[in-house]
């Protein structure tokens, strides 16, 4: 996100979020514009995990709009990748694969980051997964 653009985001996001009636918090680097919004929800309501989720797309079309881009120095999570092709191009994602390919081809690093593929649109939360350095003891989670 351009830095300049930052006033004018975060101004559009409260609105998103009143609409929504979802509240946002937002965790960014404002050095670099780097934003990470985090929609919150009670997974207990009928409809409100739908509702985050929409809201979370229309945070990423707004920032795309306002002249960001969907990172992906790490690869995009699954939450985003159905977003991608707002951004690029089928050949852009395609040369992206390809590029990550060539240099994991067995697919072992950031095996949870994706390009757009139909079965794997969209991540639902669902309940807590302990993380395996909990079960083996070397940390909690409070």
């Amino acid at each position: 996100m351009p830095r300049a653009a930052l006033p004018a985001v975060l101004d559009r996001i409260e609105h998103l979020s009143a609409e929504a009636g979802l509240r946002v918090a937002n965790v960014f680097h404002a050095g670099d514009g780097n934003l990470h919004p985090l929609v919150l929800f009670d997974a207990s309501d009928d409809g409100a995990e739908q509702a985050a989720e929409k809201l979370a797309e229309e945070i990423v079309t707004c920032c795309l709009e306002l002249g960001g881009s969907i990172h992906w120095r790490a690869w995009v999570g699954v939450d985003k990748a159905c977003l991608m092709p707002l951004m690029f191009s089928e050949d852009d994602l395609v040369v992206m694969d390809r590029v990550r390919r060539a240099f994991d081809p067995t697919g072992l690093c950031n095996p949870d980051k994706v390009f757009p593929t139909p079965r794997l649109c969209g991540e639902s939360p669902g309940p807590y997964r302990r993380h395996p350095i909990e079960q083996a003891g070397v940390a909690e989670r409070w």
